[in-house]
């Protein structure tokens, strides 16, 4: 009898254990891949223009062609300057925030970024729910910044795919995460105020 229970013990701890280090481990890797991708973006940039070997670079999970179109967030009132990748995957998901929709084009429409909530502070999108409105959002594209003013935060329903909409006249951004339990979303829109070209 008390070797069933030291075993159930035994079993019970070990479960936990993995339940806490999962996530760190998940977490590690991920730390990896966007390490990989910032050094790959580095290479490309004092490249200028010309062919560049991305083969040595361990954990790189995007060609080149991908990395031509990254884009960069930055919402300074929650310290999030994150890296932007063009497509929705979950492999994507895991490195950065993502472009929900295919084809968008920042400064015009309704421009949709998804990131997860991530499992500590400042990881992902994990600060998003504190952004409130009247602040600035900035997303860079190459030599232009689009200055985004945040317009609402609201919880929606997962099912509210009308938040990405475009509407008349209007050029926004939309940034989309779970909220704690997963079960809903939390969207902060914002409107465009100014482009600034370098």
């Amino acid at each position: 009898m008390k070797n069933t229970k030291f075993m159930i013990g035994i079993v019970f701890s070990l479960a936990g254990l993995t339940f806490i280090l999962f996530p760190l481990y998940q977490e590690w890797q991920q730390g990896k891949e966007l390490r990989a991708l910032e050094d790959a973006l580095s290479l490309i940039s004092e490249s200028n223009g010309a062919d560049v070997d991305l083969s040595a670079i361990e954990d790189l999970s995007l060609t080149e062609d991908q990395l031509k179109g990254v884009l960069e967030l930055e919402i300074p009132t929650i310290g999030l300057k994150q890296k932007v990748l063009e497509e929705t995957t979950e492999d994507n998901l895991n490195i950065a925030l993502t472009q929900i929709k295919r084809e968008q084009v920042p400064g015009f429409g309704n421009f949709t970024i998804a990131g997860h909530r991530g499992y500590r502070d400042k990881r992902h999108f994990s600060r998003l729910p504190k952004v409130k409105v009247g602040e600035k959002v900035y997303l860079y594209v190459g030599n232009k910044t689009f200055v985004y003013e945040v317009t609402s935060s609201s919880k929606i329903e997962p099912t509210a795919v009308e938040t990405l909409d475009d509407r008349e006249d209007k050029n926004e951004i939309t940034l989309i995460t779970c909220t704690v339990t997963g079960s809903d979303r939390i969207a902060v829109k914002g409107e465009l105020i100014e482009t600034i070209e370098d």
